[in-house]
């Protein structure tokens, strides 16, 4: 598994490359929105990393190579998994290096630090976009998934410019202040308890469909 993993990370040279530019880019959109710079810059480009894990695999047909190896499907589906936290951390020393070096340049630019909230943040939209789409990969491949992928990332990351404006309406507010009375009640750590619950419900179900998925699978 850790080779799959490593296969991964590797073939993601230019990506890499193509990241400090758009960390870059992101940085400079978010100028005026500080606190989502980091949670938008760091979940885009993870995901990013995942779909050209992804394409690379269809792109060499790897799935016919590794199916030819004594590799059960399983470790080749934990493997992708796995790669999102991967991705992430990567994606993550991405921007703490940048942001850096931004401050000692001393450049004319804002940059959020890094926080605990915003991390959980970024690993609960991964999971939930990567286990969204991961069991429509497994199930029909790269090519077949690249409208879903495309209708799943419009939805995700420009979604929210339209159901933002739509809660604040004021025959949500109740709604809304429903929601912050309830967290209010609980301590962080019980909020940071019931994300990660979350996640764990939502990775599981998503793992198992894409493993049910790949194993009736033929190449």
């Amino acid at each position: 598994m850790f080779n799959l993993i490593l296969k991964d990370i590797l073939v993601q040279k230019r990506t890499l490359l193509f990241g400090v530019i758009f960390m870059l880019i992101m940085i400079l959109s978010f100028q005026q929105y500080e606190s989502p710079m980091f949670i938008a810059s760091v979940t885009a480009f993870s995901y990013i990393m995942v779909q050209s894990s992804c394409a690379y695999d269809d792109k060499n047909k790897s799935d016919i190579l590794l199916n030819s190896l004594p590799l059960n499907r399983s470790t080749i589906v934990t493997a992708k998994y796995i790669s999102i936290f991967i991705f992430t951390a990567i994606t993550i020393v991405y921007y703490i290096l940048l942001t850096a070096i931004v401050k000692i340049l001393e450049l004319p630019l804002n940059v959020y630090p890094v926080s605990l909230e915003g991390i959980i943040g970024i690993l609960f939209a991964l999971v939930l976009i990567s286990g969204i789409y991961f069991p429509i990969f497994f199930k029909v491949g790269y090519i077949k998934s690249k409208i879903a992928n495309f209708v799943l990332f419009f939805v995700v990351f420009t979604g929210g410019g339209i159901l933002v404006p739509e809660l604040i309406e004021d025959k949500n507010q109740a709604f809304i202040q429903g929601i912050l009375q309830f967290l209010r009640k609980q301590s962080k750590l019980q909020v940071i308890v019931e994300i990660f619950l979350v996640m764990i419900l939502l990775l599981v179900i998503s793992y198992a469909l894409s493993l049910k998925f790949y194993r009736k699978r033929e190449f």
